[in-house]
């Protein structure tokens, strides 16, 4: 007899299992049927596909080198387990491969099926497309050059190519042995979009082409190159003229700037040089009071180059007057008295004359007409006489012999008075 503590026991352990295979099967998407009133238990099922999944070939890859087929697939998963669903989909955690079998086929074409492996028992998958096609060559090594190709078509206008150079020359190549024999040349193909109006540097992936231009399977080391592209821009020669700034000193009257190079080179867009033909170099001569020489950068605007990028300016102030210094209406002036001075001096002379004239005029009042006219004359020959002692060196003037010959007139008009 069961006694009753163990009964029940017992019937908590067999409800405890049957909830166990519910829950088992639940989690493993199977219908099942319950032992409880025998109804069936569904679940739903998810599905997910996931595309660029690598072909894993299996080959010896020391003697041969395969080729001529998509190396990646697309894969159908499916489960009623959503957390291992995700996990095959991520590539970071998926478990399974796909496999290409080609153990045991030599050279040549050869269709090969696709199989996944490693696969959680939670998800099934689906390959597609479930086959390949492989071609088998025996493996061969070759070092080649490499060739830059570049396309000019967005370059523009006004711009050339100067330069072009690829880093390294050469590269190592493993292919197929009938595939090397088709290899015309190894090229780095720059994107032409990215060529336009400057200097470009490009890292870039190394294919092999055939003659017509067909890109042929290759394993490359280095896989990418360095290529160099040096553009060279339109240019043109303008001239350079100095231009002032800056504060200048109070005892500075002006400066004098000179550039070491009045030309330069200036590079860029076409329709940008059209536009200028000098430029204004802009010196400073705040704080400057003697002569110096700086370098000063030469302007251009964004877009452009110029050539030099520097000129040396010598900047040389020139000093205001000093005050001490006799001004030009000073010495003017001074030259004036000195010319009045002679004419002076011979107007008194005259007057003297004149003088010396009336008296003699007085005392030959009672001699007879030719007496005077002698005594006329020998008072100008002596007045003339006196004239010229008064006015001596290149100082005298026309005033200073207008102004005796009057003295001398008066003269001659006293004596004839008082003669009358």
């Amino acid at each position: 007899m069961i006694k009753p503590k163990l009964r029940s026991n017992l019937m908590y352990g067999v409800v405890a299992f049957i909830f166990a295979l519910i829950l088992f099967f639940n989690a493993n998407g199977r219908a099942i049927q319950s032992p409880i009133g025998g109804s069936t238990v569904t679940t739903e099922s998810f599905e997910e596909t996931v595309n660029n999944v690598r072909i894993e070939a299996l080959y010896d890859d020391e003697k041969y080198y395969i080729h001529g087929y998509n190396p990646t697939v697309a894969v159908k998963l499916s489960s009623i387990n959503r957390i291992q669903l995700n996990t095959e989909a991520n590539a970071d955690t998926r478990g399974f491969q796909v496999i290409a079998d080609l153990t045991g086929l030599g050279e040549g074409t050869h269709e090969v099926k696709l199989r996944i492996q490693n696969m959680s028992s939670a998800v099934t998958g689906t390959i597609e497309p479930t086959k390949i096609t492989v071609t088998i060559e025996s493996r061969t090594s070759a070092e080649m050059p490499v060739e830059p190709a570049y396309s000019t078509s967005n370059l523009e206008s006004g711009f050339t190519i100067d330069s072009v150079a690829v880093n390294p020359e050469k590269v190592n190549i493993t292919t197929g042995s009938q595939t090397l024999a088709e290899i015309d040349r190894l090229v780095a193909t720059v994107d032409p979009t990215k060529l336009t109006d400057h200097n470009l540097e490009e890292t870039v992936r190394v294919q092999a082409m055939d003659k017509e231009g067909n890109v042929l399977s290759v394993v490359a080391d280095p896989p990418e190159v360095t290529v160099n592209i040096t553009v060279t821009a339109p240019q043109k020669q303008v001239y350079l003229y100095p231009e002032q700034t800056g504060k200048q000193a109070s005892n500075i009257a002006s400066y004098n700037l000179s550039l070491a190079e009045n030309t330069a080179i200036i590079g860029g867009e076409q329709s940008k040089l059209d536009t200028i033909e000098s430029i204004a170099v802009p010196v400073d001569v705040s704080g400057i009071t003697k002569e110096t020489k700086q370098k000063v950068h030469v302007p251009v605007e964004s877009g452009l180059t110029v050539d030099p990028t520097e000129v040396t300016v010598t900047i040389s102030p020139r000093l205001m007057p000093s005050s001490s210094t006799p001004s030009s209406s000073a010495v003017d002036s001074g030259k004036s008295e000195e010319q009045t001075k002679p004419s002076t001096t011979s107007t008194s002379t005259a007057e003297e004359t004149t003088t010396e004239q009336s008296e003699s005029a007085d005392d030959s009042a009672s001699k007879t007409t030719s007496e005077e006219s002698e005594v006329s004359t020998s008072s100008s020959t002596e007045t003339t006489s006196e004239s010229s002692q008064t006015a001596q060196g290149p100082t005298q003037t026309t005033s200073q012999g207008d102004s005796l010959q009057m003295a001398v007139n008066d003269a001659d008009e006293s004596s004839s008075t008082e003669m009358k």
